[in-house]
């Protein structure tokens, strides 16, 4: 197989015509980064013309992000509307996506490569002809400690370089190169703790302009040590490599535990705890073994590859073994088993390095990498250093073996990566450092990398030290002793099958089922079927699977080593303990004794979202490399089976699930979650709901899908719209805002505090057929007078017959089994409600209508109330919610 890359034009915003690519025009491009002591908010905009004479149905932006970094919001511009996009499961995402663009709709969807963590898509929908498309992408995201120079390195990938391997299907059509001819302007402002300051700003990339003192939000201000800015503007929208950016700072490697309270989720906070250990323990004499990558890519990295080997090789200890191996399409080890570092070993590698030349073909990182740890002696720690520009695609079959080595070797293994190039894929970096337990580094051509690589060598001499914990404690001034909570203790977890799952079950005996039943499709259905089993839920067949009070991220906190950072997240549910922490403390093993660190929480005083984020970020990206909490848990307190092991069939799915509700509650884009953003559609609202559904219970996602009609004057009532306003400027409520008449104290926003002024989301309906006009005689004493409700449309006349008014409450009812609130409905069910009412109460409100006024009919609402039923109880879990809910609306239903 020869070398067969991507070619490295894949970014860019095109559309096919049969399969040529043909690029719209980048004009423009801006990023703003705010960089606070080690994490940054990158906010990227970027605008493309359509400059073809005729509207382009679909188009596809292709574009880099740094790995593990977290999108937390997607808008795009197409002409004058705005379209912002909302989190959902990746399937319900693109129908969504695709159910407007047959509507001739304006539409975007942002989704993630499945094969590569660090390469995005976005699908534009319906751009018109001479219109300017801009995209605007925010993500936040830690920063990497930079060995080199002791700072705090900041990257934007400019491109996707070439990658070897089978390209995504979606992206498999041969194109030609990009030309913009428009500018580029990026813009860093960094700030660092006070009593901190900043030393410099540089990069060893691009030219800038470096401003000390300020940011370029606070020209005004005095002059602050703890703040500097840096820009770089071209004429030009292209950048031959990725830009880096390094921050210099003093007093930065001190253990820091910052806790941060969720500005809309109720008693939902998140720690991020930032450790710099700083313990020296005698180093280890292990076997070292350098995996060189020598494939087509490397033309251009050759120079540095060597320097790198040199220096590794002059800087081995005696009493090491150590050996080379060199891949592409094939691999070659420089002597059949790792041999004892002496003069004349070393002189042999040396001579052999000189040799190299990028000519072994393709980038087959796996089997060199198999070959390696198969090869190695396992009666001593083995400490692999994979020097490479990480130019693959299928890098989540990587992942999954060195996990499983790395586990298997009971600690005995680990595997470091160097990136090297301009151009390099800090995900399967990054990616291979997690699942190896080791750390990551990059390097660009003509930047020094001595110091990198002394960082990475002596981390492989650093003794293997284990079983890593994180103990919680809170202030309590009313006790005499301490609160304290283990983290490991919370991965006992509550399964679904019944409210006791975690007892023994009683085997119970079922009734027997007639061979012979008059009435088909109802043979053993005593009870309506549960909504788990609803088709459009795809995870609807999966065991409930209660979330830990305190969801650790990393799950396994990876070896520290004391002149590298490490970050760990602690996820707080609404369900922990209320005291504040005051203290965070880890505990680990080594052969030297146990390690232990005590670090103050300090709480920060106004609310966000951004710890939230990048825990949540953190957590999902576990949960796609086959790690995380879940793989740990347990079956519950009476069984301590691992889940993964109670439920082997499913348990991926169960992992995907997991993953998807993270992404939905926290607003985060991943490998099963997707930005959609499609006309009218309402983020706040359904982030709310999201919010509320994904409180405790394990993810369910929806699909809400707008309902055509031929009947314009009816279609913004049957779909659950509320009336929007088109507006020329961007002023607060944005492009295309809505009306929203509520006033913001029903039980979401007592809940939540103020709910958006922004309007509904689009809701899938039963449509129903209207036999004709209203008329202000006999039905106008029916209608209500409704705050927030909608009004009733024209050709809407109330059903006279109970069959017809069961029927015409079943249409309005939505396939996941939820009614809303509106004049159509109160009209038929004749019943006068004031005030706006959530989802749940008027969904209850029509179960008990149709129990107690309807209940000669119930072979036609049987099925229906019972997945109304099941929605209820998937929305209402707290103790005795459903109880009060049937008390409140039993008022209305008796009169």
């Amino acid at each position: 197989m020869g070398y067969n890359p991507v070619p490295s034009y894949l970014c860019g915003c095109h559309y096919l015509v049969g399969r040529q690519k043909h690029y719209l025009p980048q004009v423009q491009l801006e990023a703003n980064t705010s960089v606070l002591s080690s994490t940054s908010r990158t906010t990227l905009k970027q605008t493309f013309s359509n400059p073809s004479q005729s509207d382009i149905k679909q188009c596809t932006y292709i574009f880099p992000l740094y790995d593990g970094v977290s999108v937390v919001a997607f808008t795009c511009r197409i002409g004058s509307r705005v379209l912002r996009g909302v989190v959902k499961e990746r399937s319900q995402a693109k129908a969504t996506f695709d159910a407007a663009v047959s509507r001739g709709e304006s539409a975007a969807l942002l989704e993630q490569l499945p094969d590569a963590s660090d390469v995005f898509s976005t699908r534009l929908g319906n751009i018109p002809i001479n219109e300017k498309v801009h995209v605007e992408i925010t993500y936040v995201g830690e920063l990497k400690h930079d060995a080199q120079t002791d700072g705090i390195r900041f990257t934007i990938p400019t491109h996707i370089a070439p990658r070897y391997g089978a390209v995504p299907s979606s992206q498999a059509s041969e194109g030609s190169s990009v030309y913009g001819q428009g500018g580029i302007s990026i813009t860093v402002d960094a700030s660092v703790a006070e009593g901190s300051f900043i030393r410099g700003i540089q990069s060893p990339t691009h030219p800038i302009a470096v401003t000390m003192g300020s940011t370029s939000t606070s020209d005004d201000a005095d002059p602050a040590m703890h703040q500097a800015s840096a820009t770089l503007s071209l004429g030009f929208t292209e950048l031959d490599k990725d830009f880096v950016l390094i921050v210099l700072t003093k007093k930065t490697g001190v253990p820091t535990a910052l806790l941060e309270r969720h500005p809309t989720l109720p008693n939902q906070r998140a720690l991020m705890l930032t450790l710099v250990p700083q313990f020296s323990l005698p180093p280890i004499n292990p076997e070292i073994v350098f995996v060189a990558d020598r494939s087509g890519s490397m033309q251009a990295n050759m120079s540095t590859l060597i320097s790198a080997l040199k220096v590794f090789l002059k800087s081995l200890p005696v009493g090491v073994r150590f050996n080379i191996c060199s891949f592409g399409t094939r691999y070659t080890f420089l002597w059949r088993k790792s041999r004892a570092y002496s003069r004349d070993s070393m002189s042999e590698a040396l001579a052999h390095v000189e040799t190299f030349r990028a000519n072994y073909g393709g980038t087959e990182t796996y089997k060199a990498l198999a070959a390696t740890i198969e090869n190695r002696y396992t009666d001593i720690p083995c400490e692999v250093m994979l020097l490479t520009d990480g130019d693959i695609w299928n890098q989540g079959t990587l992942f999954t073996y060195l996990d499983e080595q790395v586990q298997n070797s009971k600690w005995g293994l680990r595997v470091f990566a160097l990136g090297i190039g301009d151009g390099v894929s800090h995900a399967l970096i990054e990616g291979v450092a997690r699942a190896g337990n080791g750390f990551a580094q990059s390097v660009n051509n003509n930047e020094k990398l001595d110091a990198k690589v002394i960082r990475m060598l002596k981390g492989g001499l650093s003794p293997h030290s284990t079983d890593y914990s994180l103990e919680v404690k809170y202030e309590d001034p009313d006790e005499d002793f301490e609160i304290v909570d283990k983290v490991t203790d919370m991965l006992e977890v509550i399964l679904s099958e019944n409210k006791a799952a975690d007892k023994p079950k009683e085997k119970q005996e079922n009734k027997p089922v007639s061979f012979f039943n008059e009435t088909p499709g109802k043979a053993g259905q005593e009870k309506p079927p549960s909504a788990e089993n609803d088709t459009a839920d795809p995870f609807a067949h999966l065991p409930t699977i209660s979330v830990p009070k305190i969801l650790q991220t990393p799950q396994t906190i990876p070896p520290l080593f004391p002149f590298s950072r490490t970050s760990v997240y602690l996820l707080f549910s609404e369900d922990a303990m209320l005291k504040t922490p005051k203290s965070v403390t880890l505990r680990a093993k080594s052969e030297h004794g146990p390690l232990e660190l005590e670090i103050p929480v300090e709480m920060l005083t106004a609310p966000g979202e951004t710890i939230h984020q990048l825990a949540a970020r953190k957590a999902i990206q576990e949960l796609e490399e086959g790690r995380g909490w879940i793989h740990e848990a347990k079956g519950g307190k009476y069984n301590q089976t691992p889940v993964k092991h109670l439920y082997p069939s499913c348990f991926d799915e169960i992992v995907q699930r997991e993953a998807v509700r993270i992404g939905v509650r926290y607003q985060v884009g991943g490998k099963w979650c997707s930005f959609v953003a499609v006309k009218d559609e309402d983020k706040d609202k359904d982030v709310d709901k999201a919010k509320k559904k994904y409180t405790k219970e394990a993810f369910q996602p929806r699909e809400h899908v707008k309902a055509e009609s031929d009947d314009s004057s009816c279609e913004s009532y049957l779909c659950g719209e509320y009336r929007s306003v088109v507006s020329d400027s961007d002023d607060d409520r944005g492009f295309g805002a809505f009306l929203d008449e509520t006033d913001g104290s029903g039980p979401i926003a007592q809940l939540y505090g103020t709910t958006s002024k922004s309007g509904s989301g689009i809701f899938k309906s039963y449509q129903y057929e209207a036999t004709g006009c209203a008329t202000r005689g006999a039905n106008r004493r029916k209608k209500m007078a409704l705050s927030g409700g909608r009004s009733c449309p024209q050709s809407f006349s109330a059903p006279e017959t109970n069959n017809e008014k069961v029927h015409a409450v079943i249409a309005l009812q939505d396939f996941e089994g939820w009614w809303e609130q509106s004049e159509e409905l109160f009209m038929i069910m004749e019943k006068n409600v004031t005030g706006a009412q959530t989802k749940e109460w008027i969904t209850m409100l029509v179960v008990k209508w149709l129990e107690v006024k309807m209940i000669a009919e119930a072979d036609v609402w049987e099925l229906v109330v019972g997945k109304a039923k099941s929605w209820l109880e998937g929305q209402l879990i707290g103790e005795g919610e459903i109880e009060q809910l049937e008390k409140e609306v039993m008022e209305y239903v008796r009169y």
